[in-house]
């Protein structure tokens, strides 16, 4: 700060650079556009002034006029945040490089959503990427509005809205497939909270095609994504009964309390006495005291298709309604007993 500068001083206005630079307000809102035809001499006296009263252009105001704001929201949930930043880390670096910013809103969980909404509203956004589950009247308020909207890791159905995820039904299946074909034959699940659309498509689909293999009894326990209800929510599944075979998680946080529930609490062997198999393959996952079997979701190239399928929503609204499914990969590690691939 200057020395002739006050702290806490009003913010600079255009109109206060104006003045002070002796040109209309109009004049100093042109000079900060490369393409205005402000003499070169104009320029550099109102950027100079503007630079000694601290005015920086404010953004929010300007979309006012120009009505867009080169900014896109992005909802996600606080499980997301903490175990898969990567997601919002690589939305980021799209954005970035299509020169848009992006504000974040952070919610509990997908039932929370309803809470955010007016407020996301209240900005000037030019889309909307929304990594929870949205009530079917607030897609509405959306699509009315003009605001386009795409659903990451989500898929709806609705008019003019876009849906990209990774084909969780698809990888339970996978991963049912692969521990029946090495040979395991009791097998049970650890999954999310009752209610969590990813988490129940994934355990839904393993299930299912155990089923159709002719296994129609897989105990299965439900709890948050973290560790320790991993850790907890598997010992309490199996207090009554003998481990099973196999035991796949609907994320990676809980079958890596799942591997230290077998190996420090029950002095199991993995995967020699049990095979675990976790989803996401988050950072943890790869490290030396895990090596966890699990589905890796390629999350940049998701990130990329999501900014592509929005900048194209942005450029033409009424496009028909797209959904994109991509494959996760199947990554193999030490924590599972599989046949060979």
């Amino acid at each position: 700060m200057g020395a002739d500068r006050k702290p806490f001083q009003r913010r600079a206005t255009s109109y206060d650079v104006a003045r002070a630079a002796g040109v209309a307000q109009s004049t100093v809102s042109r000079c900060f556009k490369d393409d205005s035809g402000i003499s070169p001499e104009t320029r550099e006296k109102v950027l100079r002034i503007a630079s000694e009263m601290g005015y920086a252009r404010n953004s929010l105001a300007r979309s006012l006029i120009t009505r867009t704001s080169n900014m896109v929201g992005v909802i996600v949930t606080e499980f997301t945040m903490r175990n898969n930043p990567e997601l919002v880390y690589s939305l980021g670096i799209q954005l970035r490089a299509s020169g848009i910013g992006l504000i974040l809103q952070v919610i509990e969980n997908d039932h929370a959503i309803s809470s955010i909404l007016r407020q996301v509203l209240e900005f000037p956004l030019d889309g909307l990427i929304c990594c929870s589950e949205m009530p079917p009247e607030d897609v509405a308020r959306f699509v009315s509005r003009g605001i386009p909207l795409l659903f990451f890791n989500r898929i709806i159905e609705a008019a003019h809205v876009d849906c990209l995820a990774l084909d969780h039904a698809q990888a339970g299946r996978t991963v049912a497939r692969v521990l029946h074909e090495a040979g395991h034959r009791d097998f049970a699940c650890v999954k999310g909270p009752e209610g969590a659309p990813v988490s129940k498509l994934r355990a839904d689909a393993f299930r299912d095609t155990l089923k159709d293999l002719g296994i129609a009894d897989v105990p299965t326990c439900a709890t948050d994504f973290s560790y320790d209800g991993g850790r907890q929510g598997f010992l309490d599944l199996i207090r009554d009964r003998k481990p099973p075979d196999a035991v796949f998680c609907a994320n990676d946080q809980l079958a890596l309390g799942v591997m230290d529930a077998c190996r420090h609490d029950l002095g199991l062997d993995v995967p020699g006495d049990i095979s675990i198999v976790g989803f996401d393959d988050i950072p943890e996952a790869g490290r030396p005291s895990y090596l966890l079997t699990t589905v890796r979701q390629p999350i940049p190239d998701m990130a990329e298709q999501a900014m592509r399928l929005l900048m194209e929503r942005i450029a033409a609204p009424q496009l028909p309604a797209r959904k994109m499914l991509l494959t996760g990969e199947l990554i193999r590690r030490t924590s599972a007993r599989l046949a060979p691939a």
